[in-house]
């Protein structure tokens, strides 16, 4: 190494530098890599939470025929009497708190991982 007319050295970039890069870009490569798996993560949760919802709904339809058809009781005691606990109502009911809690639970997670796609 030389030094100038100041006093200052004169040289060229580390080494060092270039390895910097790399690592960046393979800290950026893993970021993208991460966002495509949210975005399928997503998309599988949300095909699952629409298929639980739909399942809820149809067990609820089938408790409120249940509960209101007098030979639907009769026969499900005399054949399958254990369905008939699970068509009282509570358990249809107890589902749709958690398919409400799990609406906002994926809203809440959408809109996080919008705000990191922003970034």
């Amino acid at each position: 190494m030389s030094r100038g007319c100041y006093g200052i050295k004169m040289g060229y970039l580390s080494v060092s530098y270039f390895p910097r890069l790399k690592w960046e870009r393979r800290i950026k490569a893993r970021r993208l890599a991460r966002a495509r798996r949210i975005r399928q993560v997503d998309t599988t949760l949300l095909i699952a939470f629409a298929q639980f919802v739909i399942i809820v709904l149809l067990l609820s339809g089938v408790s409120a025929e249940y509960q209101s058809n007098k030979y639907m009781q009769d026969w499900i005691a005399q054949n399958a009497w254990p369905v008939g606990y699970l068509l009282n109502g509570y358990l249809a009911s107890t589902l749709v708190g958690v398919a409400i809690g799990g609406g906002f639970l994926l809203v809440q997670r959408w809109r996080s991982t919008r705000e990191l796609r922003k970034e």
